[in-house]
This record gives structure tokens, sequence and C-alpha cells, in this order.
């Protein structure tokens, strides 16, 4: 064979072999991520141009951890909402704010973070709407909903917006998820429940805390870099470069989420101005009760300011996947956005009852209230898209046609006698009953096994390894404060060190930091504390806790030999 013919040789079989990874890649891709390479460029709406990248990629919906604090660097604290954008040109922080005219019907969206993503299909909505209905102004959405906003973040929003000299000729409030979540979490963390989601966080850094943020900016430039380089490197068209890449955005978000979680459970010493006032509930069914009531009585304030303000409020209830008979649930949603966690972390089976319940009696004392937990009880298709409350594109149409579809009396109303009343001016409305009645906490389902002040014993057992570990269900600081005292007998007296042996056994004492976590990994409210036990045959162990008064619990365990 002649060397121009093995040149030609040896370069087609590398074509070929280049050319057989690289369809083996692709079939890979395909396999591993559920699409051709290359994937469509992805589509941001700008309601959410401000979000991290972890937020961006769906990775919600794979990782339960997303939920504790993807987004903490991505905002500051304000001294009224709790927080806002870093951008001063996001609708928060815009001043003055904006203010009706009669060329325009003007309509506030306020919530969390559903009621931010629908906000696109919401204006899309009515601009076709306002067409169809021939109505002569322009439909203006302001988006003034960010993720993790629950009331009365909501209530405050709106009253800055009026005090400021804004106005509005429909303020709309969609809600009813984070209210559940994170007022809950809030008391698990020993923070003032109804203070913004992860208040203790962005109020101040502690010294680890800071270490980890900067981690997290770290780990954040390198992901950017990465999706810089996906769409300008010279082998981008391969999909062998592009398993590559795909791989490393993985692992660069996961490292975010886990240095997130790592963040979100830093414990430091307790400040009010990171915990707010001392908490005046006992168990998670006392918060339970008293969230419904902030959420009822901040959305009949809303009410009386918009009305005060000229404007008309409408208030709706989210859907959501979780609860019972709402929807039915594709493969798809069971496998990606249906976690058993999720259910019991928010409560949903004793805390969205009573949201149905008291948003009845909003609609009763003539509150434009709506509630839509059941629009999607005959539709199988796929619409959520992750674990929390999501949804994709056909969800957020549905979502906002049927906002819509409530809203038309109100826009035809608006179409024929623009707003009246000028900005900055306010009436007094009429009153609003603002405190329903609420069943007794006994008569909740599960209130008596929240009551953490009913039972303060941990649960003792001996693990392999010789390892003594304490276990508590609903464990507040009141449970981890007091001292435990362990007192450890031996077989043989002997083993004890000298100054021991004349009382029979060892006291190893200790604190709650001394060994004990607080382990979001057991629900988010269980305490486990985990001690090593001494090498030597041990005969019998009496553990609990004491305070100055006295002793708290008790337990004992012996070991015959």
């Amino acid at each position: 064979m002649t060397l121009r013919k093995k040149i030609l040789f040896y370069t087609l079989l590398t074509l070929l072999t280049l050319a057989a990874l690289e369809g083996m890649a692709r079939l890979a891709y395909y396999l591993a991520f559920a699409e051709f390479y290359p994937p469509p460029p992805p589509t941001i709406s700008p309601a959410a141009a401000d979000l991290p990248p972890a937020e961006l990629t769906g990775l919600t919906r794979r990782d339960p951890r997303a939920q504790q604090d993807l987004w903490l660097k991505s905002r500051i604290s304000h001294p009224y909402y709790g927080f806002t954008a870093l951008s001063p040109y996001s609708p928060l922080n815009v001043m003055p704010p904006p203010q009706t005219d009669p060329d325009t019907i003007l309509i506030g969206i306020l919530g969390g973070s559903v009621a931010r993503d629908v906000t696109p299909y919401f204006q899309q909505t009515l601009t076709r709407h306002f067409a169809d209905q021939g109505l002569p102004q322009k439909p203006i959405v302001v988006p003034l909903a960010y993720a993790a906003m629950k009331q009365p973040q909501q209530l405050h929003i709106a009253a800055i917006m009026l005090a400021m000299g804004g106005s509005f000729d429909i303020l709309v409030n969609l809600d009813g998820f984070n209210e559940l979540a994170f007022s809950r979490v809030n008391f698990n963390k020993d923070v003032f429940p109804f203070f913004p989601y992860q208040w203790g966080n962005l109020v101040s850094l502690t010294r680890d805390e800071i270490a980890l943020a900067g981690q997290i900016h770290a780990t954040r430039a390198q992901l950017a870099q990465l999706q810089q380089t996906a769409t300008t490197s010279p082998l981008r068209h391969t999909a062998l470069y592009g398993i590559l890449n795909r791989y490393q955005l993985q692992q660069a978000q996961s490292r975010i989420l886990q240095l997130n979680y790592d963040l979100t459970n830093q414990e430091s010493a307790r400040a009010p101005e990171r915990h707010g006032p001392p908490i005046p509930f006992h168990n998670i069914a006392q918060v339970r009760q008293e969230t419904v009531q902030v959420w009822y009585r901040s959305s009949a304030l809303l009410s009386r300011l918009a009305a005060a303000a000229g404007a008309d409020y409408y208030h709706f209830l989210q859907p959501n996947q979780y609860i019972p008979n709402s929807k039915p649930l594709s493969p798809k949603e069971r496998r990606e956005a249906h976690h058993p966690s999720h259910i019991k972390e928010a409560d949903y089976p004793n805390t969205y009852p009573l949201l149905v319940q008291f948003g009845q009696e909003l609609q009763q004392n003539s509150v434009h209230y709506f509630d839509l937990t059941q629009i999607f009880n005959d539709r199988p298709e796929t619409l959520y898209k992750d674990p929390c409350c999501h949804l994709n594109q056909r969800g957020y149409e549905l979502l906002a046609a049927s906002m819509v579809a409530r809203l038309s009396p109100a826009l035809q109303r608006r179409a024929a006698t623009p707003n009246p009343q000028p900005a900055g001016s306010l009436t007094v409305a009429a009153p609003l009953p603002l405190s329903p009645a609420l069943p007794p906490t006994s008569s909740t389902p599960a209130a008596a096994a929240a009551d953490v002040d009913a039972n303060p014993d941990y649960q003792v057992t001996l693990r392999p390894g010789n390892l003594l570990v304490y276990v508590k269900d609903y464990c507040r600081r009141q449970h981890t404060t007091p001292t435990f005292f362990l007192h450890i007998t031996p077989t043989t007296t002997a083993d004890l060190p000298p100054h021991r042996r004349r009382h029979g056994f060892a006291s190893q004492d200790f604190s709650f930091l001394d060994g004990g976590v607080h382990d979001g990994h057991w629900g988010g409210n269980n305490c486990v504390i985990a001690r090593p036990l001494p090498q030597y045959p041990i005969a019998a162990i009496r553990t609990g806790q004491f305070s100055p008064a006295g002793e708290i619990w008790s337990t004992e365990m012996s070991f015959p030999e």
C-alpha cells in the first residue's frame, strides 16, 4: 500500500470513528436528557430575568433541597417589603410608582413566584381580551410579585405603592402556597412565622455564612462561564462536547444547591433582628391557625385599601397539585411534581381546607375572592412542572385565562368609566370583619401530636458503634436550651477515672450545641443528637435534661451481662 493510500485510509478511518462516536453521543444525549442534540435555546420570560441561573434550569424538579434557598444572594432586604430584587429597575424599586391615566387600565399583580411567573401570560391574555371585546384602553400589568413572598408582604407592597403616590385601576392578589409553607419554615427555624421567608439570613450573615456565600458567588461565576462557552465554543455543534458541558453545568448547579442548603441550615446565636419578637406559639397547630387569620385579615385589609384608593381588588387562591381531587395527575407529574415530603412539610391537609373555608367568608363580606384550586380537575395533561407549585407554559396559560374571565366585569366597567379618583387621594372604606371564627386548636387533626409542650422527652436509643442517639419530634428551642445529663455506670468500677469511682458512674453532661444538630432532612422540625459512649462494658445509663428548677425528664437503660 502506497503512502498516499495509507494516509487516505487512516484519515477515512479517523473520520468514521469520530462519526460513530458522535452518533453514539447523540443517542446517549437523547437517552439521558429526553431531547435531541442540540436542544432549542432556552426562553426566559421578562418576569424571571432577574433569577439566579440555578432557578432557570428546572433543577427544582429534581432536588427537594432547592426549596431551601436558591435565591438568597439575588436579592436584598427591604425595610417595608421584607426583600426585593437587586436591580434598581425592578417594578418594586422604581419610584415614583405607576399611576393611572384615561388611556390605560393599570393592573398590579401581587403574590409569590406563581404570580410572578403567570404575569407575562396574564398580560398576553388581557391584551387579547381587550382586542376581542373592543375595549379602547390598553391593559398594562405591573408585576409586584416576587418569589417566596407571602402575606402580609402583599399588603405592605400595596400600602407603600399607594403611600408614595401610586394608583391602580385593579389590584390582583394570587397566593395560598407560600402562606402555608413558609410560616411553618420560619417557626421551625425559630424565626417569627410572619416575617418574610429566610429573614434570619437576609438581615445579617455570620462569618461561616459569609464564607458559604463567597463559595456560592464563585460557583455562580463558574456556571456563567460554562453557559457562555456552551454558545460560543467552536465544538458546540458536537454532542460529545454537549454532553461534557451539560455534565459540568449540572455539577455546578448541584454545588450551588448544596451550598445554599448548607447556608440555610447554619445555626447562630439568637438575635432579635434575625429572629424577631418572642414567638407566642407553642406548636405547629397554633401557627396554622394564626396563618389563616393573617391571610384572611391581610386580604380584607387589601380590599379596604384598594377601595379607599378608587381601585378594584381581586383575590385568587392558586391551584396546587397536593389538594386532593383537584387534578388527575399525569405519569410525568407523579414522577417529577408530586413528593410526599412536601405534603407533610407544608401541612396541606390541615391548612388548605381552612384557606378555602375562610375564602368563602371573604366572599360573603363582599371581597372579590375566587377559589381557583379546582380549575384543573378535568385536565389530565401535564401542567405542574416541579414538586412545589409551579406550572409549565400550558398551565400558566390556563391559569391566566381563568383569572381574566373572572376579572371581565371589572375590566368592562373600568373601560366604560375610568378611575375618577386622582392619584394619591384616599377615601374611607366600609367596615369589613377582620377576624373569622376559627375552630379550637384541639379540634384540628394532628394538633395533639404537634403539641411540643405535651411531651418534652427525647427518644433515646443505643445504635451500632456504641452511639447513644437522642431524637425529638416537633423540636423547638425550649427543648435544646436545658443541659443534658448523661450518667454512665460501667460493669467494673475500675474503668472509671479515680475521682469518679466513689460516685460509681461517669458524668458526661453536655449541651445541645456540643453534640446536636437541627437536621432538616428529618422533616424540618426534628432534633437529633448523637453521643459516642466509652468503649468499656456498660451496666447502665441514666440520661435526661435539667434546669435550675430541677429535672425536666429522664430515662434509664440497663445492660445485663
